[in-house]
């Protein structure tokens, strides 16, 4: 499982020109299912998601605080390419990523997991499968790649 974490001041996800979720202060998530991931990989980095301290305390000394900590929101987006290898050729080999419908199940399972500490309405997601466009602003820049294989 491979996640980008973005700390933001807004995100937001269209599909065909509407709008499908918004947030404000907290993550976006790009989130990459391999074929080799498992309930286990879910549960691990929701937790990391969650308990990472990438926010400011109330002095304005930073990574102190969680996502928790700071009432944030999260907007997670599937995204397979994560997945892509690149070594051999110009073309993008997408064999590690999990098929569709378990991949799915996986991703709704993360899902899940944030929800149930955060709550439904601090996270939201885009549409699984469905061309995305995703805008975002970056703070700080803020940028943290989480790769369960690495940590293997």
């Amino acid at each position: 499982m491979r996640i980008v974490l973005q700390k933001v001041s807004q995100a937001s996800v269209t599909v065909d020109s509407n709008v499908v979720s918004v947030i404000k202060t907290g993550y976006m998530l790009l989130v990459g299912i391999s074929t080799q991931d498992t309930k286990e990989e879910v549960q691990k980095l929701s937790k990391k998601v969650l308990s990472l301290r990438m926010f400011d305390d109330d002095t304005g000394y930073g990574w102190k605080k969680s996502i928790q900590d700071v009432n944030g929101e999260i907007l997670s987006v599937s995204q397979f390419t994560l997945m892509a290898r690149t070594k051999k050729g110009s073309k993008p080999d997408f064999h590690l990523a999990q098929k569709g419908h378990l991949a799915k199940e996986l991703y709704e399972e993360f899902l899940a997991e944030l929800r149930s500490v955060l709550g439904p309405e601090k996270v939201k997601d885009g549409v699984f499968g469905a061309m995305m466009s995703c805008s975002l602003v970056n703070e700080g820049p803020v940028t943290i790649i989480f790769d369960t294989d690495e940590a293997k």
